[in-house]
Parts: structure tokens; C-alpha cells; sequence
């Protein structure tokens, strides 16, 4: 089984992204931050990775980066509920239920804008150097599905002690320091990520 390329139409626009199916009801859908595409998680073969655990996997190009169009309705950046409502329209074309969410750096707001607004849909979510949730504190607590939030130790780009609030904020959150790490432990530490995302699906 290979990792596909796909292309799908979501807003009247073309959405490019990522597979790794397997023919299951349990998913993931992986984002990228502002700096990075679909093929950064090609890079360290994270969909086939975490597929073999059981899991079909996805990876868009967010509208506006890699290899997807551009739609202002999606813009993730400047609105962590129009990233979320991109997760919706791209969870509704493909028929994905059951999802789980990896979400680093800038996309950390989409994916817990989407646990709140779909949770219907989403299990779970995991960050990484969460930027992007400023505007959605106030209905962090409303979150009660397993959130981990992973942090480099070395993070220059956003203090560790921002993880440590998002913590306190989500009671059903787990935070994990990884030491050495710095922004995108998925990307400097892979083995350390797979490891940590891999206990967290464990444990539900």
C-alpha cells in the first residue's frame, strides 16, 4: 500500500492532499504551519507510519499553500474558525468520521477550533508549538476530548510556558516537553513524536 496524491473540489476551489488508506473508520488528518505543505509529513513518512497503527491518514494542502487554491473562506491564518471550517467541508467531501487531528505550529488554533466546533466529528487533537489559539481561550474548557500538546524544550518561536497554559485551560489535556526539541519536534525528533502520538492513541 502507497501514500497517493489527490486532488478534490472544496468551495468551488481545488483541494491537493495526502493519503494513506486502509479501509478503516478511524482517521487522521495531518496539517502543516504556515512554512511547510502536505509534504513535509511525506518527509518523515508519517502517513504510512501512523497508518500501519490502524488508521486511514490525510494531508492537505491548506487553500493558498503547496498545491491547493487559494479561498479566503479558509484562511487559517488570520482565523482559527475558517481553518475550522475548512476540517469540516474537507471531513464532509471525504466521508471522514472518527478523525483525529495532528495540529503544529499556526494550525494548532484550527485544530482546536475543530474539536469545538465539530465534536461530533473529531476524538482527538494534538499540537505542536501551538500558535494560532489566542482568539479561542475562552472556549478552551468547553474542550472534554483527549487534547496532547507537545512541546520543544528548545521552542524559540513560542515559550514553553504557553503550552503549559493551553494545559491548565483544557482539562482533558496531557503536555509533554520534549528536551533538545525546538518548534517542530516533528520534523527534528520524528522518532520522539511517533513515539508520543502513538501512547497518547493508546490510551482511548
Amino acid at each position: 500500500m502507497e501514500v497517493k496524491e489527490n486532488k478534490i473540489c472544496i468551495g468551488g476551489k481545488s483541494i491537493y492532499y495526502l493519503s494513506y488508506e486502509r479501509g478503516n473508520m478511524r482517521n487522521f488528518i495531518l496539517l502543516h504551519d504556515s512554512r511547510q505543505t502536505s509534504a513535509s509529513w511525506a518527509g518523515i513518512d508519517a502517513l504510512r507510519k501512523i497508518g500501519q497503527w490502524g488508521f486511514n491518514v490525510y494531508a492537505p494542502d491548506y487553500p493558498g499553500f503547496g498545491k491547493s487554491e487559494s479561498n479566503d473562506s479558509y484562511n487559517f491564518g488570520s482565523s482559527p474558525s475558517k481553518g475550522a471550517s475548512f476540517i469540516g467541508d474537507f471531513a464532509e467531501k471525504l466521508y471522514l468520521s472518527s478523525i483525529n487531528i495532528v495540529g503544529p505550529s499556526i494550525s494548532a488554533g484550527t485544530a482546536l477550533k475543530s474539536i469545538i466546533d465539530y465534536p461530533e466529528l473529531i476524538n482527538s487533537v494534538i499540537i505542536i508549538g501551538g500558535l494560532g489559539v489566542d482568539r479561542i481561550l475562552n472556549e478552551m474548557n468547553r474542550i472534554d476530548r483527549p487534547v496532547l500538546i507537545l512541546w520543544g524544550g528548545k521552542d524559540n518561536v513560542v515559550p514553553v510556558d504557553h503550552g503549559i497554559k493551553y494545559h491548565d485551560l483544557i482539562p482533558s489535556s496531557t503536555f509533554v516537553k520534549i528536551d533538545g526539541a525546538g518548534h517542530c519536534i516533528q520534523l527534528e525528533k520524528p522518532d520522539i513524536f511517533f513515539n508520543n502520538v502513538k501512547k497518547f492513541i493508546k490510551n482511548f
